[in-house]
């Protein structure tokens, strides 16, 4: 109760107020049913608990409905300073929609009650008028007898005090009862946690491929950028290949980047991109002509590879070439691709540099979660003089 007292010296202790209008305002629809049950024979004390019975009874119909609880939780946000998550559009699970149909009797009921409690002491802010007024006779507050005098001073003052502590704390407690009946539950917060969790794996999953694709194309591109400027006038047909590769390889690579951003902005995008190991000569190709000498050995039926497993493939000889292309040292460079009755094996090799192993640390471990998605195995390092990069995929669950 520390915050309780501080929370009078702000505006926002006391929102509950308006909300309790808001609450007592919602109650309208239902006042017509709760005529036809007053005008029924019989006592009025009775009248008025069936009155209030139909009233709740119509109130909690109308939070069953899905929109109510959207409603419940923007006005619990917007007006009382909330951050409850806003609910799916599609339509709620019961437990949840008995929980937004209590939410709602009690929001309109103790919003009522609200008021009315704090229109009674306000009202009685106003006695010391009577004897400021000069008004020293008998006058009647709810039933009591009393005439107006300097009494009337700080029983205004403690009646104000009164109506401030109680709409703090109405305050606070539509803000715990919002939480607690309009907030996730144990099931939703499990769900929400999931969708988070598949988000953040989307988004790893999509700075892979921007890694993948962009910095090997744009590694293959200043390669032969800087080559094409010594041979502009000794071998322009040369120049003229190395051109067209660029331009290939940079159209590749805005493909890629358009469908990325596509999926980051959640367009309905173009078709994805799909480069499996059958196009692995084109990488080799393309290393070839940035001036690495390729070794390049298929073994096995490729074409016949699962789709997951070929594309990932594809990106591991992808980012092995572009590290060789950044840090090899002078020999050739010997892929190697080996599709087995059970696994996929992925070996590229490569001189180390004068000056000792250099590698791409983030494009490594992306290679890793790749490998460890399809629960097969990396590994990565130096061989002696050479450095050394093997997969190992199984070709099926638990090979």
């Amino acid at each position: 109760m520390s915050g309780f007292p501080r929370s009078l010296l702000r505006p926002s202790g006391y929102l509950g107020v308006p909300f309790a209008l808001l609450g007592a305002t919602l109650t309208l629809p239902a006042f017509p049913f709760a005529l036809v049950v007053a005008l029924l024979p019989g006592p009025p004390q009775l009248h008025f608990v069936l009155a209030l019975a139909v009233v709740a009874f119509v109130m909690g119909l109308a939070g069953l409905a899905g929109p109510t609880r959207r409603f419940g939780v923007a006005a619990a946000n917007g007006m009382l300073g909330l951050d409850l998550p806003a609910p799916g559009r599609a339509r709620p699970p019961w437990p949840a929609r008995l929980r937004s149909a209590a939410w709602l009797v009690l929001h309109a009921g103790l919003g009522g009650v609200l008021l009315a409690v704090e229109g009674v002491l306000l009202l009685g802010v106003l006695i010391p008028v009577l004897w400021l007024d000069g008004d020293q006779g008998q006058f009647e507050f709810f039933g009591l007898r009393a005439s107006a005098g300097p009494w009337t001073v700080p029983v205004a003052l403690v009646m104000l005090v009164v109506a401030l502590l109680l709409a703090a704390a109405a305050t606070r407690g539509f803000r715990a009862g919002a939480t607690a009946l309009l907030g996730p539950s144990a099931a939703e917060r499990a769900a929400l946690a999931e969708r988070r969790s598949a988000v953040l794996a989307q988004r790893n999953r999509l700075a892979r491929e921007l890694h993948d694709s962009i910095g090997h194309t744009l590694t293959t591109s200043t390669i032969q950028a800087a080559a094409v400027a010594e041979l502009v006038e000794a071998d322009p047909a040369q120049v003229r290949r190395a051109l067209g590769t660029i331009e290939e390889a940079s159209r590749s690579a805005l493909e890629d980047l358009d469908h990325v951003l596509g999926l980051l902005r959640e367009e309905p995008a173009a078709k994805e991109p799909t480069r499996t190991l059958t196009e692995v000569d084109v990488l080799t190709v393309r290393a070839r002509e940035a001036g690495l000498d390729v070794r390049l050995a298929v073994t096995g039926p490729v074409a016949a590879l699962p789709a997951t497993v070929s594309r990932e493939g594809y990106r591991i000889v992808q980012e092995g070439l572009t590290n060789a292309l950044r840090h090899a040292g002078p020999g050739s460079v010997d892929v190697r691709v080996e599709v087995g009755p059970d696994r996929l094996g992925i070996a590229v090799v490569n001189a180390l540099p004068g000056e000792g192993p250099r590698t791409g640390r983030r494009g490594l471990a992306g290679l890793a979660e790749r490998v460890e998605a399809l629960r097969g195995e990396l590994d990565a390092g130096p061989d002696g003089p050479r450095w050394r990069l093997n997969a190992s995929i199984p070709l099926r669950a638990g090979a």
